[in-house]
């Protein structure tokens, strides 16, 4: 009989045994080998380990280093802040020394100013200031040393070049000039400047051909006269190519008029000295100078009226006496010509300067003449020939012998 599946309380059954018993003895006997590691397997572990080492430590390296530039940096920009701070304080104190004409304390201000920061301007303040302290070789090391740092500041070589021509070194300033018009060519200021010097020059150049041909030195002379002509004529290029840089004063149009006068070229000399009283009527050379222009181009009711304004500013101006008198004397135009004005104006220049100037002698002699009294004509005639070669002056005594045998002739040149 079957035993009942629900009774309890006998002994267990044993477990049959599994299959594949043998392979599990098997393996206890003989266990499984260890696999051995891959050798790029290795590798690459220690790659990745010297890598992840490195960065760490480069990341370490890298805050601490950020940290260090940031610390620098801030420091750097502190000092920058403080140092350009000093400078524009000793600037200021130094520009409102200069404005007081406390000039020697406008000196220490700048150079303080240089301590904080080295700039172009800086040593040209301080050159500016020196210069009114009456130190002119220190002040031109400072105009060097702004340019040698600043080669386009142009107000710095202008200044350098008016205190040499200043001190009568037209030749050096000219120089300055030129050094400057290579690195800044467009430069209107240098241009009118270096113009303006040339012009100094032709005075000197001038100089000694009177000089010259007072001595009987013809070959000196003509050296002299031909070196004024030239410079002259450079000087006007360069007031040209200022005026094309957009020059614009009442001073520069009439200087620029005034070599054109000097060239004989009235009408283009006529509108640069418009321009001038026009933006300043108070400049007397440039009424003066307009004048002249005028008179040589016949335009004689504008010409009084200018020279007229010259004599309201300057009354005893004798340059203006003796011009209105020989327009008034000499005029193409009957209703111009005044000879009684002539001979009172040429009075007056002759007696302000003590009878001595030849072409005033020989002014009122034209009045003279003009007003019918030739026999004044001839007696001033003779006292400006007699002038003229006690100055050894042989061509204008030439001219005035000449007109004087007019005179004589009673005839009026």
């Amino acid at each position: 009989m079957a035993d009942d599946p629900n009774k309890t309380g006998g002994a267990p059954e044993k477990a049959p045994a599994a299959a594949g018993s043998g392979a599990t003895e098997f393996f206890a006997k003989n266990p499984v080998p260890e696999i051995p590691p891959s050798i790029p397997l290795q590798w690459f572990l220690l790659g990745a380990l010297v890598i992840t080492g490195a960065a760490y430590v480069v990341g370490q390296w890298t805050d601490r280093t950020t940290s260090q530039m940031k610390a620098g940096q801030g420091t750097r920009l502190r000092r920058l802040v403080q140092s350009q701070s000093e400078y524009l304080a000793h600037c200021k104190s130094g520009d409102e020394a200069f404005a007081k004409k406390h000039y020697a304390q406008a000196v220490s201000e700048y150079r303080l100013a240089l301590q904080g920061q080295d700039t172009a301007e800086g040593h040209q303040h301080l050159g500016q200031a020196l210069l009114k302290t009456g130190s002119p070789d220190a002040a031109f090391a400072q105009f060097r040393e702004a340019l040698r740092l600043d080669p386009g500041l142009v107000s710095a070589a202008s200044e350098w070049g008016l205190a040499l021509a200043a001190q009568g070194k037209p030749q050096e300033a000219s120089r300055v000039f030129k050094d400057a018009l290579q690195r800044n060519p467009d430069s209107g200021l240098l241009h009118y400047n270096l113009g303006a010097t040339l012009l100094q020059t032709q005075t000197d150049a001038q100089g000694r051909h009177r000089m010259a041909a007072a001595a009987g030195s013809t070959q000196e002379a003509q050296a002299a006269d031909t070196e004024a002509k030239n410079l002259a004529e450079e000087a006007l290029r360069h007031f040209a190519k200022a005026s094309h840089n957009k020059i614009d004063s009442p001073a520069f149009w009439r200087a620029y008029g005034q070599l054109l006068n000097q060239l004989g070229r009235y009408a283009e000399a006529e509108p640069q000295l418009l321009r001038s009283v026009s933006e300043d009527a108070g400049l007397a050379e440039a009424q003066f100078q307009l004048a002249v222009a005028q008179d040589h181009l016949n335009k004689y009711a504008e010409a009084i009226a200018h020279y007229n304004k010259v004599l309201t500013l300057l009354p005893d101006d004798v340059e203006t006496l003796n011009n209105l008198a020989l327009l008034y004397a000499t005029a193409t135009n009957d209703q111009v010509r005044t000879s009684k004005m002539a001979v009172q104006l040429a009075t007056r220049a002759c007696d302000a300067t003590g009878h001595n100037n030849t072409r005033f002698l020989d002014t009122l002699a034209r009045a003279c003449a003009a007003d019918g009294d030739f026999f004044q004509a001839i007696t001033w005639e003779d006292k400006a020939i007699q002038r003229a070669r006690q100055l050894n002056d042989q061509d204008s005594a030439r001219e005035f012998q000449a007109r004087q045998a007019l005179f004589m002739d009673h005839k009026n040149p």
